[in-house]
């Protein structure tokens, strides 16, 4: 047989072989199995370029990363999920469960300075003050209108009881004024003593209790109730900003200086780890993954088959070698 005949005829029993393996869940089996047996006991950290994967990492973070070009997916994802859990009937408390909510708890607790910078800088922000300013005026004005505390200082029941009571309001209007001037002044004391008040009171006591109080009310509540009330387009704009933030921000510096440091300590963690140790801590074993894995990917291949991809992509990768001149001279060689 002519060298060109039997390339062409090995390499379409080849190609006949592939396609007929990678359609057969026994084939993965033996192949994950295989690789299993070999990649088992060595350290991952010996099965990775740390230096490579952290430059592949930056420069995709860099040039080709686009949440916005997924964007009509992301969409379609996220209010396929919303519309399927504005339905679901779990609970809060299913979703986190009392022991979970005392661990989260108990880390809160922990992060007292943190709490006490919070609360002063919310007491010092200008809302705050404009709004504890505005309680207190109405507060003030109520009192001195509604319990008639201008009628009783001495001069004005009198002028009231001779039909003059239109004094009582011209007095406050004309105090008003100068109380919203003193409360101005005085704001920041006020609030000061609001937070030192606020640091007295939430104690890790009145806190453990306040937070289970909240817990046990909300924990029968449903979410699905809560999230029907999102009008409807906001999933879809929420999405838009957070494509566009997702872009911007993996353009920076500093994400990628954090996502390399965070790839370069995740490899460094796995560095003496083999395989087999680090599906063991993830409570799962080799042989249930090839369960689970081998006939999805038996059938991605038949689907593979039947879209007329899988073929064509088999002839490339065989080409490379039985049009090459190796295949050739061995052959020729052969033949001789």
């Amino acid at each position: 047989m002519p060298a060109n005949t039997l390339v062409s005829a090995l390499r379409d029993a080849h190609k006949a072989h592939l396609s007929q393996q990678l359609q057969n869940p026994e084939h993965w089996q033996d192949l994950m199995a295989q690789a299993s047996n070999l990649l088992t006991d060595i350290p991952l950290g010996n099965l990775v370029d740390q230096d490579s994967l952290v430059e592949v990492v930056d420069q995709w973070l860099l040039e080709a990363l686009s949440a916005r070009g997924l964007q009509d997916v992301i969409n379609d994802v996220s209010l396929a999920v919303w519309e399927a859990a504005e339905q679901d009937d779990a609970t809060i408390g299913e979703l986190l469960r009392e022991e979970h909510f005392e661990t989260i708890l108990e880390q809160v607790l922990k992060l007292q300075s943190l709490r006490e910078k919070a609360i002063h800088s919310a007491m010092n922000h200008p809302l705050v003050s404009e709004m504890v300013s505005e309680m207190l005026y109405t507060g003030i004005k109520n009192f001195l209108l509604e319990e008639n505390a201008l009628a009783k200082l001495p001069g004005v029941s009198s002028m009231m009881k001779m039909g003059r009571k239109s004094v009582v309001g011209k007095a406050m209007g004309g105090m008003e004024e100068s109380i919203r001037t003193y409360l101005q002044k005085n704001i920041r004391v006020t609030l000061k003593t609001g937070e030192q008040w606020l640091n007295k009171q939430l104690t890790n006591e009145r806190i453990q209790q306040l937070a289970r109080d909240g817990y046990l009310r909300v924990a029968p509540l449903k979410p699905a109730n809560y999230m029907k009330m999102v009008p409807d387009g906001a999933v879809t704009e929420v999405v838009a900003q957070s494509c566009a933030i997702t872009d911007e921000s993996a353009r920076l510096a500093y994400t990628r200086r954090l996502v390399s440091v965070g790839i370069q300590a995740a490899v460094t963690s796995l560095m003496d780890k083999p395989l087999k140790s680090v599906l063991e801590g993830m409570q799962i074993s080799e042989e249930r993954i090839r369960e689970i894995a081998t006939p999805a990917l038996a059938r991605g291949a038949s689907v593979l088959v039947e879209q007329g991809v899988l073929e064509p992509f088999i002839e490339w990768v065989l080409d490379d070698f039985y049009q090459s001149e190796a295949c050739k001279k061995i052959l020729e060689s052969s033949d001789a």
